[in-house]
């Protein structure tokens, strides 16, 4: 995939940080993963994405209100053991370490009702559950929180489009959450696109069903590089970080990408 897609380019790319815009499937391509034979391209560049051109019209610079610097949900109840993730419990609690002003909601706290009670009024959304892409239904595609009267925890690509944010960041640590549907005028229907169109300036978000561990060690490193460094360069530095002194191969660090401004 290197020498069929970066090689013709190579000449052209002097810059250290690219911005992606995919075509076709080469959505569901990481390419921070792509190896020349001796190097990732993660090991080259920091990386950006966006789903389609479009997309530029609806980023905007967030405006910061409030003490509460970010909602953090992990682990949620969700009624059935085989889908607890107490790494991503830990997860959460510990970046309430690395950011002040932290709300953290797990477990049975980690509602539906809570995300959009904060979401139009805190710059930074972390959401460590597990995400569901619809193939078929993409506007179905969703992440599973806990339900209440309110609301049935089940947060859609639908119920995002109805939402207005003010977040500098959303990061979905959750399984399959940068998945979307391809459409014809190759743009991209999914959680991304739908934090993005709710107004969201960045996302980061998985390609793939994450481990637990690795996750939760890249999550940490992520935010404590975004205290002196942009969305771009701290996903970058907290994936080599992974590889580097966790786990070297691609699984474990690649899933993870940036999509919107980079800054």
């Amino acid at each position: 995939m290197h020498e069929t897609l970066i090689e013709p380019l190579q000449s052209s790319l002097t810059a250290d940080k690219l911005v992606i815009v995919p075509h076709g499937p080469l959505h569901y391509l990481p390419f921070a993963a792509l190896y020349d034979g001796a190097d990732f391209m993660l090991e080259q560049y920091s990386l950006r994405v966006l789903p389609s051109a479009s997309v530029m019209a609806y980023l905007k610079t967030p405006q910061r209100s409030g003490q509460t610097t970010m909602l953090a949900l992990g682990n949620p109840a969700l009624g059935d053991p085989a889908l607890d993730l107490p790494g991503a419990q830990n997860e959460v609690r510990a970046l309430s370490n690395v950011v002040p002003d932290t709300v953290v909601a797990v477990r049975e706290r980690a509602t539906e009702s809570l995300f959009k009670r904060y979401a139009a009024r805190v710059p930074v959304l972390h959401i460590a559950s597990h995400g569901e892409f619809n193939p078929e239904e993409p506007l179905s595609s969703r992440l599973l929180l806990v339900g209440d009267e309110s609301n049935d925890g089940s947060l859609t690509v639908g119920e995002l489009y109805d939402l207005e944010l003010n977040s500098e960041l959303v990061t979905l640590s959750a399984c399959q959450t940068g998945l979307g549907d391809v459409q014809s005028g190759d743009d991209v229907i999914g959680l991304t696109r739908g934090f993005l169109f709710a107004g969201a300036a960045n996302i980061v978000a998985s390609l793939w069903m994450v481990d637990d561990e690795a996750t939760a060690r890249l999550m940490v490193n992520l935010y404590n590089n975004l205290q002196n460094q942009d969305k771009q360069q701290s996903l970058r530095n907290a994936q080599l970080s992974v590889k580097n002194n966790y786990q070297a191969h691609p699984y474990y660090w690649a899933a993870f990408q940036l999509t919107g401004s980079g800054r």
